[in-house]
């Protein structure tokens, strides 16, 4: 069997602040028969996911594959930096952006630029079964969005990559979502079509975790950490530095 490499370049976070969602997302690359690239982050990524891809001796115009699995800001802007890939993204996810729904729906994260800027280049519509490699499809999980998608591996494991068809672990455990802009019914059944698949997640705004489909028990794959540096007094020239650190349990 064609050997795949799965791995998350930047980890997203499952929280929010009083200033608003910090909107950091999971940003993973497939290495298979063709480089792919799921989810791009938004613009405070850009330095970080080309750092990352260098350790990997991936250039941006290497990458062959942009999997978009919605078009909320926090997980498209930075597509313009691949300008050779060919990008996957709903018919449905396009449509939504370009009309008047998200307004409707109060959905305030469209990034309608990145709807048009995509338009123009290479897309593929992304429909259910799409094969973008030898063991990676492409399966319809709307709910977060009315064109939200979802990536399927096959391996030893099946690893789902959710986008925010799942955010977070505990949306996965409770079948449900906190922020949904596509039919609350959908939410669901996506969710149910991912367990129904699912070895191994990865979700939009979370760790990694494995998923016991017998027992329905989940177990976190890695630690979650996020630094946060700040300028708090003129006189003190180090930054201060507050860390979040969750071990796997």
């Amino acid at each position: 069997m064609l050997l795949t490499e799965v791995k998350v370049l930047l980890q997203g976070f499952p929280g929010k602040t009083s200033r608003g969602l910090l909107g950091f997302c999971n940003i993973t690359l497939i290495k298979s028969d063709v480089t792919i690239l799921f989810d791009t982050g938004f613009f405070s990524d850009r330095h970080l996911l080309t750092q990352k891809l260098e350790q990997e001796k991936i250039r941006p115009e290497d990458v062959e594959i942009v999997v978009l699995s919605h078009l909320h800001y926090d997980h498209c802007i930075n597509v313009e930096l691949f300008k050779k890939a060919t990008v996957i993204v709903s018919k449905r996810e396009l449509e939504y952006a370009l009309s008047d729904e998200p307004k409707k729906a109060g959905d305030l994260y469209v990034s309608e630029h990145t709807a048009r800027l995509i338009k123009t280049g290479r897309v593929l519509e992304a429909v259910e079964g799409l094969k973008l490699s030898a063991n990676t499809k492409v399966i319809e999980t709307p709910g977060h969005t009315p064109g939200s998608i979802s990536l399927v591996v096959d391996g030893e494991k099946k690893t789902v990559i959710t986008g925010d068809a799942v955010k977070n672990a505990w949306e996965f455990k409770n079948g449900v979502a906190e922020m949904f802009y596509g039919e609350k019914s959908d939410v669901a059944k996506s969710i149910n079509k991912i367990k129904n698949l699912a070895d191994f997640v990865i979700p939009g705004h979370d760790r990694s975790f494995f998923y016991d489909r017998k027992s329905g028990e989940l177990t976190f794959y890695g630690n979650l950490d996020l630094q946060l540096y700040a300028r708090l007094h003129p006189h003190i020239d180090q930054w201060t530095v507050f860390t979040i650190s969750v071990a796997a349990p």
